[in-house]
Order: structure tokens, then C-alpha cells, then sequence
């Protein structure tokens, strides 16, 4: 998996990993990170500079894009639409007490919202991870057998 990849081989990346099957243990293998429950790659990261808002800005509309045309390749591969979800109320339900499912936990730390599908059997979210003050942008997928909470 590669960092600057055009949009059609990361949705290749994703349909690859969709199929695979999940470890026993959590394992590293490059830009994807695998457990039993499982796999969280790390499609592209777009650095975000502090100094020049608008430089800022525009890479930060890079990130959304990217995401955007993957999500488009994802969407014609399984002749889907995906659905938008917001992830803020992930962090409202654990701060009120609630143990949310890994990989939800995470992605709802790190990761505003996603573009999500389930093909069979499994949920595939793409998402743009970073929080105001991060000095990147990461393009995320995450393939999960897990339902969301």
C-alpha cells in the first residue's frame, strides 16, 4: 500500500482488505494495522501547517477530496452509495459512561466522520482523520466485522 496512490489502487488496497481475513493477534504490516476484530490502514497523510491559514486550508480540501474520489471508486466497485455518519456522538456516549466496540472507539477519537458501506458481511468506513491542531491529515479505511454501536 502506497501513500500517493491514485484513487482506484487504494480502492483496490480496500476491497483487498475487506477480503482478508482478520488475525489472532494485532499485527503491523506497513500502513495497516490488524486484529481480530479489524484492519485500519493508513491511505494517504497530508500534512496541515499551522503558519498560512490558507495553505492550511487547502490542504485540508486535498485530504476531502482524496477522500471523496475514493469513496466514489468504493461506491462503483459494489454499485453502493454509502452512508455519511457524523462520529461525534461516539465520544458523548464514552464520556457518558457507554464501552464502545473497537474499531468504533477510535474512530470516534480520531475521526469526524465517515463514509460507510457494509458488503457482505463486513462495514468499510473511510474517513479523514485529524483534529484541529494536528499537523497532518490522514486518509483512513477501516474494515470491521463489528457493528457499529
Amino acid at each position: 500500500m502506497t501513500f500517493r496512490a491514485p484513487a482506484a489502487d487504494r480502492a483496490a488496497a480496500v476491497e483487498e482488505l475487506r477480503t482478508r481475513a482478520f488475525p489472532a493477534q494485532r499485527v503491523r504490516t506497513g500502513a495497516v494495522v490488524s486484529d481480530p476484530v479489524h484492519h485500519w490502514a493508513e491511505l494517504l497523510r497530508t500534512p496541515v501547517w499551522e503558519g498560512d491559514v490558507a495553505d492550511r486550508d487547502a490542504a485540508e480540501e486535498r485530504a476531502a477530496a482524496e477522500r471523496l474520489a475514493l469513496s466514489g471508486e468504493l461506491a462503483a466497485r459494489w454499485e453502493a452509495e454509502p452512508q455519511t455518519v457524523g462520529l461525534a456522538s461516539l465520544l458523548l456516549r464514552e464520556a457518558g459512561g457507554e464501552e464502545l466496540p473497537e474499531p468504533w472507539r477510535l474512530l470516534g477519537r480520531s475521526v469526524p466522520d465517515v463514509d460507510l458501506w457494509q458488503v457482505d458481511g463486513r462495514w468499510i468506513a473511510i474517513g479523514v482523520s485529524g483534529l484541529p491542531g494536528d499537523q497532518e491529515r490522514v486518509l483512513v479505511a477501516v474494515v470491521t466485522s463489528t457493528d457499529p454501536p
